[in-house]
């Protein structure tokens, strides 16, 4: 999002801005030394070309001299294998793992979402946010799994029970074409889909996956179709994971265990399987034969008749590329003997490699170098002349499969080159961010051994284009210097580095702030806008990368690396984090809801406004708040700051007057920060987690203001905060006070002062101490509090947590299905606010989560709601008197309706809150 004099948007709270204590020395990263033995025992596994270390799992497999020998095995091979899911964490990891670490293939993971419609049981971030953690959550475990990441445009919209919901959500063109064009990319000799596309998949983004994968399997081979997605692939493959009964065309086992490593590709994959944190994952990480199971759907080469493995049927060495990517078109002689002298290098390097001495190899590494060089010069020659532009443009019709996979391994002779050769390379920044008008040091420097025949030539960094024309690409002015003298550098002279570069990045005030590239548009329904950059990637390229080029051996290689900015935690060690580009200024209000009961009485509302500086340099403005459509009173009308270092923050407190008469439309108060003509009203929400990589996202700093018939009852609230809660803030909107109970107090503390107890989404699982002190709760119930229980799993019930027994299971998943009031005259839906079905429109994702399916008699179902075509259910909401007290569960999604602002939510929720009050009422 830009900064700019007069945009306006909407405003996301920011909730964990965390940041790790920094020093400013510095601590040399330590490597992980892999000792191998005979090549023949190593397997190969996916290769980072750069050396993106700033997420917190290190590809430890992929680098040293194990590295180097998983490289020159995956050289060997045009074996590659494209998996299609729905969600972050329907892969099958162990057979990832197995493909990209036992059969040395390319291997890739396509999800069609980001997992945005999840929940979060590490913090409080929900839809895209959550997105982007689980986005980062997929990297961690590739590093590990050995595969590359894909996506598409499609938002998850929370569970679905069918797949012609997730038809009606998603257009099909759209998505069907973002796989396909992963595919024509990818180019994949097999695809795997993760499901079937039937009901048996269960969720219906689930079964969406199953329906469209095999449809873009034969979309990706037709040139009629998505024909802006590059050229045309035939897979040669196509497999669905096998479930259910019966026997399946191939079992893999993926406990295989590998020697070199010391463990089995099951246990990396279930290591990676942990990384889901968000989706609390983690698993064991066992040992011995496991197995996946596949059944081959489609072949486009003859059948194996009892298959050993899905490259079955597929010549998949240099020599048989020719046949496997072109088929029968004629491949001229040339191509034929580049081939063959590109084999014999990869044959002989790998046989001669020892991994005490890998240099050893470089010249067989530099020989297959060359032959693929000229061979992908003869498909794309630079600045041909019109007899080398013919001939290129015939091969490349002839031989349309061979281009790619040369230059693809190309790319692997150079990453094998750099490790043979023992070479480094580090790109580092003086800071993790970027402002307009700042300046940053950009330092890079080069490793080499020294008695090496290596020259370094040339060191450049480039900054990435972010205009918003494409064509204006000036925001960022790089030069070169000379190497600093200021004392915070002296650390980093203590790496004696073979060569070194410095520059000066400046960025002027057209500097476009980083965030993912997927959430720079509004989201339309339930797709995202492409974007800036390719909307199947991950995240978009890094702002600032280093190239280098280097004459190794008499030959020349190039090279780049991403900047990074280091530093180094107390507890944690070295830190890493790429480099973003931000606003000067940020601006956050406290809250992004307003809520207003209708009184007939002039109301008066705080708001605080805070102003964060993101600059280097001193910077003073005004801030003020405002409200659209309206000349409301607000005090003061703006307020003076100077901020005098990047970090430093200023806090204003505004007062705002609404009428008595005040019209019901919408109405929105915005904050802005102004300095040097410029108008800021973006703030950052800061997506910090130790497990991952730091992202931040920009949103308008805005609080929606909702006016409602809402009306609400003293009384004494205690809350137990359970996973990603925002409930209580919801509560303090409405008017009431709500103290959190912490641990000692729930243990042994005076719970006799509350009227209400309520208890957070999942604190069951969350919070071991609430599951440890039930009995106590229970006990308080009965001496005449009232316990209100959102909704939790089925360890809830399972852990004989509920007062008299009940089993759960079943949601409603329809947002808009039909919610019946069973008992109209209930206080719940009398006091203090009428409550009837109209308080159900307007709801977001679901109904409800996990209902009591059966229930014992004490219990009484207030609600029924279900899903088209299920059986009613009335275990959403369900009270029950317990002694002197009242039980309350309520699955009901207030926590997605009250940051939503649906008032329907607010009016449920006091009524709730206030159940407690009445007297003399049984439930």
């Amino acid at each position: 999002m830009n900064t700019d004099k007069h945009r306006s948007g909407s405003m996301l709270k920011v909730l964990r801005p965390i940041e790790p204590r920094r020093k400013d020395w510095n601590i040399p990263r330590k490597l992980s030394v892999s000792i191998c033995i005979h090549l023949w025992t190593i397997s190969l596994c996916l290769f980072v070309f750069t050396d993106r270390t700033s997420a917190q799992i290190r590809p430890i497999y992929d680098q040293g001299a194990l590295g180097l020998g998983r490289l020159l095995k995956r050289l060997n091979t045009s074996a590659s294998v494209l998996m299609i899911g729905a969600h972050p964490d329907d892969e099958d990891t162990a057979l990832l793992s197995y493909l990209a670490r036992g059969e040395n293939a390319r291997t890739a993971y396509l999800s069609l979402t980001r997992g945005d419609g999840g929940q979060n049981i590490i913090g409080p971030e929900l839809g895209e946010v959550l997105g982007v953690i689980r986005t980062e959550e997929l990297l961690q475990a590739r590093k590990l799994d050995g595969a590359e990441q894909y996506f598409t445009r499609a938002y998850d919209y929370g569970f679905s029970k069918t797949l012609d919901e997730a038809k009606r959500k998603w257009d099909e063109k759209i998505v069907l074409c973002d796989v396909v064009q992963v595919i024509r990319r990818f180019r994949p000799l097999v695809v795997v889909s993760q499901f079937s596309g039937t009901s048996a998949d269960g969720h219906g983004q689930h079964q969406y996956s199953g329906y469209i994968s095999p449809l873009a399997v034969r979309a990706a081979a037709d040139a009629n179709q998505c024909t802006q997605t590059g050229n045309v692939w035939q897979v040669r493959k196509f497999y669905m994971r096998h479930r259910g009964a019966g026997e399946p065309t191939l079992r893999i086992n993926t406990g295989k265990f590998d020697p070199l490593i010391g463990r089995s590709y099951f246990e990396i994959a279930m290591e990676a399987r942990s990384q889901h944190k968000s989706q609390e994952q983690g698993v064991l990480e066992l040992k011995g034969d496991q197995f996946s199971s596949l059944n081959l759907v489609e072949s486009k080469v003859p059948k194996i008749e009892k298959e050993s493995g899905i490259f079955d049927g597929i010549d998949t060495t240099w020599n048989g590329t020719p046949k496997t990517l072109n088929g029968d078109k004629i491949v001229s002689e040339y191509t034929k003997r580049q081939l063959a002298s590109i084999q014999r290098a990869v044959e002989r390097a790998l046989k001669e490699y020892d991994p005490n001495n890998p240099h050893r190899i470089l010249p067989l590494l530099i020989e297959g170098k060359k032959a693929v060089t000229e061979l992908q010069q003869s498909y794309f020659p630079e600045r041909p002349t019109d007899e080398q532009r013919r001939e290129a443009e015939v091969r490349q019709s002839n031989e349309s499969g061979l281009g790619w996979a040369v230059t693809d391994n190309r790319e692997k002779f150079f990453a094998a080159v750099k490790l043979a050769a023992n070479i480094q390379i580090d790109a580092l920044a003086g800071r993790e961010t970027i402002a307009p008008g700042d300046e940053l040091s950009i330092t890079v420097r080069v490793f080499h051994p020294a008695d090496s025949k290596i020259v370094v030539k040339h060191i450049n960094v480039g900054a990435t284009c972010r205009s918003y024309y494409k064509s204006v690409c000036n925001e960022i002015r790089l030069t070169k210097t000379d190497e600093p003298k200021a004392a915070d550098a002296r650390p980093v002279r203590r790496e004696a580095a073979s060569a070194a570069a410095y520059f000066t990045a400046t960025a002027n005030a057209q500097l476009r702030p980083t965030q993912p590239d997927w959430l720079e548009y509004e989201r339309k329904s339930d797709l995202f806008e492409s974007g800036i950059d390719d909307p199947t990637l991950p995240f978009q390229r890094q702002l600032f990368n280093a190239s280098v080029i280097l004459e190794i051996d008499g030959a020349e290689f190039s090279y780049e690396q991403p900047v990074q900015y280091r530093y180094a935690d107390d507890v944690r060690g070295e830190i890493r984090r790429n480099i973003d580009a931000v606003h000067a200024l940020s601006v956050s209000l406290d809250r992004n809801l307003i809520i207003l009961p209708v009184t007939g009485k002039t109301r008066k509302r705080r708001v605080v406004a805070t102003v964060t500086s993101n600059s280097a340099k001193p910077i003073s403005g005004r801030v003020s708040v405002d409200m659209s459509g309206s000349d409301r009173d607000v005090v003061p009308s703006s307020a003076a700051f100077m901020l005098n270092e990047n970090g430093a923050k200023a806090v204003f407190n505004f007062d705002i007057t609404f009428d008595a008469d005040m019209d019901v439309k919408d109405h929105i108060v915005r904050a802005i920060a102004s300095s040097n003509n410029w108008h800021h009203t973006d703030e950052i929400k800061l997506i910090a987690y130790p497990h991952i990589d730091t992202h931040r996202i920009y949103r308008k700093a805005e609080a929606k203001v909702l006016l409602m018939d809402l009306k609400t009852t003293p009384v004494k609230i205690g809350y137990i905060v359970g996973s990603g809660d925002r409930v209580p803030e919801a509560i303090t909107q409405i008017g009431l006070n709500v103290q959190m109970i912490g641990e000692a107090e729930l243990a042994s503390g005076d719970l006799a002062k509350y009227e209400v107890i309520v208890v957070g989404i999942r604190a069951s699982e969350v919070r071991p101490d609430f599951a440890a002190n039930n009995q106590r709760l229970l006990d308080w119930v009965k001496n005449g509090g009232t316990m209100i229980v959102q909704y939790q799993r089925p360890l809830y019930a399972q852990q004989n947590l509920t007062p008299f027994p009940a089993q759960m299971g079943p949601r409603v998943s329809d947002e808009n299905a039909k919610v019946t009031i069973l008992q109209p005259m209930h206080p719940i839906f009398n006091t203090p606010n009428k409550i009837t079905e109209a308080d159900f429109e307007g709801w977001v994702q679901e109904r409800n989560l996990y209902n009591f399916s059966t229930m014992d008699e004490k219990y009484t179902g207030l609600l029924e709601s279900h899903d088209e075509g299920e059986a009613e259910n009335k275990g959403g909401l369900v009270v029950a008197d317990i002694g002197k007290g009242k039980y309350v569960y309520c699955s009901y999604s207030l926590f997605r309706q009250l940051p939503a602002g649906v008032p329907g939510a607010y009016r449920l929720l006091a009524n709730l809150l206030g159940f407690r009050s009445v007297k003399g009422k049984k439930a």
